[in-house]
């Protein structure tokens, strides 16, 4: 203990912080707002220490995770633990298990909520298992009757119907609300159907016209490169274009619509 002692950092917090231990019967009403103060500031060390901070109850208890602060995902939704029921999805040769009601397995999941999509992470690796995009088939609905799930949560889109379950009804209502306000706040330009039957709204002065352009000016030309060469030479122009990206919507037909499927086939 004395060796680590000395290896602390100076400045870092040492001791935990201390809640009052009178009950909140016997407070009176003018003392309310020091009472929130002292629980604000409670919390507030709590997160200064890394290894409370670091800890996954506290995380879970906050609310966050390694995705909830990154700029680039979008704004940030709630998320939390949730039961997630095997199969739903719409993909032929993705759903063998799920037909019967015998072959559901259920998985403790970490789900998060995003402007355009959800997504779900095993909450022991933080791997992301599943991201369900927002489209104009997404809606949301709640109650056994619906899901045959006790204080089930179903979640559609065009390419999957997601089985959750919950605590308890409050728990389901709460999940169900959280998620329609925050999409239909955020993501609404997902929910209608755009120009072209495009799922996404047109935006001005974006680098995907110029790829569009690109594309059809110098078709031949790509057509006649292989795959590989393909590949390197939109990378080369477009750095940040993922050759994973599906050019068609909703994803029916597996990876046949996929870039970089694409370009291999062409070549």
């Amino acid at each position: 203990h004395t060796v680590r002692r000395q290896s602390i950092k100076r400045g870092e917090p040492r001791q935990m912080p201390s809640l009052p231990h009178t009950a909140e019967s016997t407070v009176r009403e003018e003392h309310f707002s020091s009472r929130r103060k002292q629980l604000e500031d409670y919390l507030t060390n709590i997160l200064k220490m890394p290894m409370y901070r670091n800890y996954h109850g506290t995380m879970e208890f906050v609310g966050v995770s390694q995705l909830s602060f990154i700029h680039d995902l979008g704004p940030k939704g709630i998320e939390g633990f949730i039961m997630k029921r095997s199969g739903g999805h719409r993909i032929p040769g993705l759903n063998c298990c799920g037909q019967g009601r015998m072959c559901y397995r259920w998985s403790k999941r970490w789900l998060v909520v995003k402007d355009s999509f959800l997504l779900y992470m095993k909450p022991d690796s933080g791997a992301i298992s599943f991201v369900l995009l927002v489209d104009k088939e997404f809606s949301i609905k709640i109650g056994q009757k619906e899901t045959e799930t006790k204080y089930g949560l179903q979640i559609d889109n065009l390419s999957r119907s997601l089985i959750l379950k919950c605590n308890s009804y409050r728990h389901a209502q709460w999940w169900r609300q959280g998620i329609d306000e925050f999409i239909r706040k955020h993501g609404k330009d997902f929910l209608t159907e755009h120009r072209f039957g495009s799922y996404a709204a047109v935006q001005e002065n974006t680098l995907a016209k110029c790829l569009v352009s690109w594309v059809v000016e110098y078709e031949d030309e790509l057509l006649c490169l292989q795959a590989t060469s393909a590949v390197f030479f939109i990378y080369l122009y477009f750095p940040r274009l993922s050759p994973e990206i599906f050019m068609k919507r909703p994803v029916v037909e597996g990876n046949r619509w996929r870039l970089d499927c694409i370009l291999k086939r062409k070549a």
